[in-house]
């Protein structure tokens, strides 16, 4: 009898489809009351020819099933069809039966079943949980292990999962700001103007070490991080009205500019760089600064045994080799923030122009 449970199933199943697409008017005016699922729906619809005996032959089936073990389901079922239906545009349709079929349907087809089966959306319970486990295979082969973590990780996402079955999270606001070469999610790594998880490819650029510092570390700063990764600094620096007179303006200078704002001026050289010798610890400009305005940047890392490590790890990497930098920093953070305070001093204040702007994080 595999044929007429089919056809039953189908039947069934048939009635959560017209109920989908229901219309009419949202008040529920008197309803006539019909003896059978089939007389309410002829009383609407066009039962000429055989259409009425299918009708009556399949109402027929379905209660021969439900005989044994769903008899409750059925009549449930029956009953709501026949008094709850309703007539719109010649059409039978009862909406507000969609639990007792479901009831019915999963007590004759114990497997399950999925109404919006194979529509491209994984409806069970890691999708849209619309359906059981198991009834949705074609949409459901592979499903999202990152649900629920306020990132979209569909294709328009971070692409890690297939198409509906991050529904939840996949459901923001999209970001009318991608691919601008600046990161646009919340901050503090980005400018706040989208959601979080809607700007992935600008986003997944190298974060910045040197956020809420008070310190513009972006390129119209310090030039330590790349654009849009330390907002809150770079949103409170105002410009320097006395850049490039060949005097420093920052603090460390007359202080008339904020830290980051007067590069090209606090960048000149210093009276370590007229050595024009790089060197190294026992002579050249690097001697020069180690012992003398670098001093505490130089002790406050060899006494942090993480900014110690950071500093083997990145002298292991070859020239350009921004990758093997970016490593680095992720094994070492800790390290490599307190590694850049020295290396700013370094190479950016006192031994630019000797040593070449040899700055891991650039000046």
């Amino acid at each position: 009898m595999r044929v007429r449970h089919v056809m039953i199933t189908a039947a069934i199943a048939g009635l959560f489809a017209a109920c989908a697409s229901s219309g009419g008017d949202d008040g529920k005016p008197e309803q006539p009351v019909y003896g059978t699922v089939c007389e309410a729906r002829c009383a609407c619809e066009d039962c000429s020819g055989d259409k009425e005996g299918l009708c009556e032959a399949e109402q027929d089936a379905i209660a021969k099933r439900s005989e044994k073990r769903c008899q409750d389901e059925h009549t449930a079922y029956v009953d709501c069809v026949r008094l709850e239906g309703r007539c719109v545009d010649g059409h039978h349709l009862a909406e507000v039966c969609n639990v007792q079929a479901a009831a019915l349907l999963g007590c004759l087809d114990p497997t399950g079943h999925c109404p919006s089966a194979g529509d491209g959306i994984c409806d069970e319970p890691q999708g849209t949980g619309n359906c059981p486990a198991g009834t949705d295979p074609a949409d459901c082969l592979s499903f999202c292990p990152f649900t629920g973590n306020g990132t979209c990780d569909e294709p328009e996402g971070t692409g890690r999962c297939p198409a509906g079955t991050d529904v939840e999270d996949c459901k923001l606001p999209p970001c009318d700001r991608v691919q601008d070469g600046v990161c646009d999610e919340p901050e503090p790594e980005g400018t706040g103007l989208c959601a979080e998880g809607t700007d992935v490819v600008d986003c997944a650029a190298t974060t910045c070490s040197e956020t809420n510092n008070g310190v513009c570390d972006e390129p119209e700063g310090t030039g330590l991080c790349a654009e849009g990764t330390d907002v809150a600094d770079c949103a409170t620096a105002e410009p320097c009205v006395y850049t490039n007179n060949g005097q420093c303006d920052e603090p460390e200078g007359t202080g008339l500019c904020a830290e980051g704002t007067d590069i090209a001026d606090c960048n000149a050289p210093s009276t370590c760089d007229d050595l024009d010798a790089c060197g190294d610890s026992t002579g050249g400009c690097v001697a020069c600064a180690n012992a003398g305005s670098c001093a505490d940047e130089l002790d406050a890392c060899t006494l942090n045994d993480d900014c110690v490590e950071f500093n083997k790890c990145i002298v292991s990497c070859e020239d350009g080799d921004s990758a093997c930098i970016v490593d680095c920093v992720d094994r070492y953070t800790e390290g490599a923030s307190v590694y850049s305070n020295y290396d700013a001093c370094l190479n950016c204040d006192e031994c630019y122009y000797s040593c070449g702007n040899a700055s891991v994080f650039g000046c």
